[in-house]
């Protein structure tokens, strides 16, 4: 079946998630509904989230997507469960697998999106530090987790997630660059080190009373720690860009969230992932603008910019992220 909203209340019934009498107080879409086709549900007693995976991307040049990443999301919720506090992540309500159906919590009603306050121009480091501290305690408690490892080991969704759309599709379009970006890509699927969550950006992160609570768990995977910390700095990194009179502020925003995660971090050779962190960096900022689903495409100045940082983060032979972001700054500075 395909949930709509004239059919979901009704599943959510079937399924005794919420009772026959229980009142829907609002029900209404999220997202964009390329990927996986999202509602929100209210009733006086609990809100959830109904997430639908599709088989196809939603989009004119239609990709396949395999819908048992729906499943890998449910499992990286009971993995994180065993060591994140509760209100920190969603509870798993539901898993449909003839539907590739999942039904979880929903944020806290007065939590808040931090895109959102980004977007309004309230950049709140303390989160940034949150959320490093919480990817370095993820990467620290599933390091070489042999049954994690196993959980996690098919990586099909994370390719037709992320290798192929963002670093393929971007190699493809910068030939000078390409052998560069496609040896990233390869050392993404090399045998892995801990269960990566594969989408932490600020877009699947809500603050409630100062606390952050992550959602959207559908690239995890067992695999390289170097993703996560890339994949925020590229969109944190893209916001600067876009953003001229706060420029400054978005990269502290990729410094404290950096250095906070390395702050903690205890699995070895902690230097040489920050190393390929930098290098993913230029990959996955590069795939904002050139990937098979940009960001913001921008105007052939703008893509310019975005190569020519991409390219230098490449390789840079610098290795502390503040005089990386700095440099950042300067080109942006100098356009």
């Amino acid at each position: 079946m395909n949930l709509n909203k004239n059919t979901l209340v009704g599943y959510l019934r079937r399924k005794k998630i919420i009772g026959q009498h229980e009142v829907v107080l609002d029900m209404r879409q999220i997202g964009d509904g390329i990927k996986n086709q999202i509602y929100i549900a209210t009733t006086a007693q609990q809100r959830l989230v109904v997430k639908q995976a599709h088989s196809k991307a939603q989009i004119k040049e239609r990709f396949w997507i395999d819908r048992k990443r729906i499943f890998a999301e449910k499992n990286c919720i009971d993995v994180l469960a065993n060591f994140l506090p509760p209100d920190l992540i969603p509870e798993a309500r539901l898993e449909d697998r003839s539907d590739f159906i999942l039904v979880t919590s929903a944020p806290a009603r007065d939590a808040v999106l931090w895109e959102d306050e980004l977007a309004m121009g309230r950049i709140d480091l303390q989160i940034a530090a949150q959320a490093g501290e919480l990817l370095a305690s993820v990467h620290n408690q599933t390091h070489n987790g042999r049954e994690v490892k196993t959980l996690f080991k098919d990586l099909k969704a994370f390719e037709q997630l992320r290798i192929e759309p963002l670093y393929m599709h971007a190699a493809a379009a910068y030939p000078e660059i390409q052998k560069a970006v496609e040896h990233q890509a390869k050392e993404l699927l090399k045998p892995g080190r801990c269960l990566v969550l594969g989408d932490l950006r600020p877009r699947n992160i809500h603050i409630n009373s100062g606390q952050i609570y992550l959602v959207d768990f559908a690239a995890a995977h067992f695999g390289q720690p170097s993703f996560d910390l890339a994949f925020y700095a590229a969109d944190l990194c893209l916001k600067a860009m876009l953003n001229h009179p706060q420029k400054a502020a978005y990269l502290e925003a990729i410094n404290v969230f950096w250095m906070a995660y390395f702050r903690i971090v205890e699995y070895a050779k902690a230097a040489e992932v920050e190393k390929c962190a930098v290098r993913d960096f230029g990959c996955l900022l590069l795939a904002q603008v050139a990937g098979r689903l940009p960001v913001f495409q921008g105007d052939e100045a703008f893509r310019d910019l975005a190569y020519r940082v991409s390219q230098s983060l490449l390789f840079t032979e610098l290795e502390k992220i503040e005089d990386i972001t700095e440099f950042i700054n300067r080109t942006l500075i100098d356009g």
